[in-house]
Formats: structure tokens, C-alpha cells, sequence
């Protein structure tokens, strides 16, 4: 609908009509029209096996595998519906807004969950290491819906998550 019509042009309700609930049990789940784009399904999924991860392995280095075996397998598997989801939250500057602060609430999420693995010493580096493998993430997202997903997404988090490993080597 949002794509036939735009974005501003669908309404809550009309989308509860399509889905055959009420417009309350819409924003049960999601507190804004925008959420209801944004929200990714795989977040769970992905949390938990981040959880899993940190066990083992140095924060970057958990995040890391995490975002490749676990989002980027994922997205590769519904590919056309998750390229249009991302170039439309690209293109529509309501959507892209909300994801930017949605990221900015999960970079918050992360790092106090990155808290509870590492030393007392490392934890202030917590909100560093959410935010760089966040903005690699996202720099890796909109390179791969830039280019129409000709390059696979788990390339691109992986060239990115490279290119933060070698952040002091840079000249």
C-alpha cells in the first residue's frame, strides 16, 4: 500500500482493514506508522544469538559474526521484499528519519548489553564498540540498497566490519 499510494496517503486504519484487526491492536505493536515499516522481524533472532555469541567471543568480533551468519543469511533469504523494505526507507525521508532514531535507540540497547560481558575496565568502551558496529552495519545496509543488492549484503558487512578492524591503520 505505502509504495502503491505513499507513505503519508496510508492510513493505520487502512492497514488494519487489510490485515483484518483493529487499528488498536496496530499500535499494540508498533507506536508509530513509521515502526510498522521500519520493524524488522529477525531482531529476536538476531538478539539471541548475539547473547550467544558474547559468550565466547570479543564484543566486535561477536557482533560481527552475528550480523553475517544471522542478518545477512536472513535477508538473503526474503532478498526482493528486504531490498524494496530498505530503498523504501531510503527514499522516504519520514521512514528514514525514524530508522536513524531507531538506531540511536538500539546503539543505547546494545551497549548496556555489551556491559554485562565485558570487564568492569572494558564497559565504558561499551557504547564505542555499539556504535561503530552499528554505523558499519548501516553503512554496509545502504551500500548494498545503493547498488540493488548486486553485491551480497553479507559482503558488504564484512568489507565494513574490515575496514573498522583496520580504523588505526589508516593514514
Amino acid at each position: 500500500m505505502f509504495i502503491e499510494r505513499g507513505f503519508d496517503d496510508v492510513t493505520v486504519g487502512e492497514i488494519a482493514a487489510e490485515v483484518g484487526m483493529a487499528a488498536s491492536t496496530i499500535y499494540r505493536h508498533f507506536r508509530t506508522k513509521e515502526d510498522i515499516v521500519i520493524w524488522d522481524e529477525h531482531d529476536a533472532a538476531i538478539d539471541k544469538a548475539l547473547e550467544r555469541a558474547l559468550r565466547t567471543q570479543p564484543p566486535l568480533e561477536a557482533i560481527r559474526h552475528v550480523f553475517l551468519d544471522e542478518l545477512a543469511a536472513r535477508y538473503d533469504d526474503d532478498l526482493e521484499f528486504q531490498l524494496n523494505r530498505i530503498q523504501y526507507i531510503y527514499k522516504t525521508e519520514q521512514l528514514h528519519a525514524a530508522a536513524v532514531e531507531a538506531d540511536l535507540r538500539a546503539r543505547a540497547e546494545l551497549a548496556v548489553g555489551l556491559e554485562h560481558f565485558m570487564t568492569k575496565k572494558n564497559r565504558p568502551a561499551a557504547a564505542v564498540v555499539a556504535g561503530a558496529s552499528l554505523v558499519a552495519l548501516d553503512i554496509a545496509i545502504d551500500r548494498w540498497q545503493a547498488d540493488n543488492a548486486k553485491r551480497p549484503l553479507g559482503k558488504r558487512i564484512a568489507e565494513a566490519f574490515d575496514q573498522l578492524a583496520r580504523v588505526g591503520e589508516l593514514a
